[in-house]
């Protein structure tokens, strides 16, 4: 929410809690706040800063990260950690390409955690 948890300085501090205490492979979803009932005197998540925080997440370590409430941003697909290759694209919650086989990478084999059946 703009002005209220969009520090740069908390983000990465709790996304090093997230992989020391929960570990690098859980999903972290940063959604578009868009103002509504009590909050409509606030502007909506710029996407710079939903794309900063993504980058952060990244940098700490996080291997699935993503934006969302801003369908078709590239950032709402999953990439492998190892190659970077498009894995799974979506559109919300629309499954447009899925490049998994067995549960891996079908480019590089890495193991992607999750249930694939």
């Amino acid at each position: 929410i703009p002005g209220q948890n969009d520090n740069p300085a908390q983000i990465r501090k709790m996304c090093m809690w997230i992989k020391e205490n929960v570990g690098d492979e859980v999903p972290l979803h940063f959604s578009r706040f868009t103002p509504s009932f009590r909050l409509e005197n606030l502007p909506p998540t710029p996407v710079e800063k939903l794309e900063e925080a993504y980058k952060i997440a990244k940098e700490s370590g996080l291997k699935f990260v993503y934006i969302g409430n801003l369908p078709g941003h590239t950032y709402e697909n999953t990439y492998c950690p190892k190659c970077g290759k498009l894995l799974i694209a979506r559109v919300g919650y629309t499954v447009l390409e899925n490049h998994l086989k067995d549960g891996r990478c079908k480019y590089c084999a890495e193991t992607i955690p999750g249930i694939w059946k």
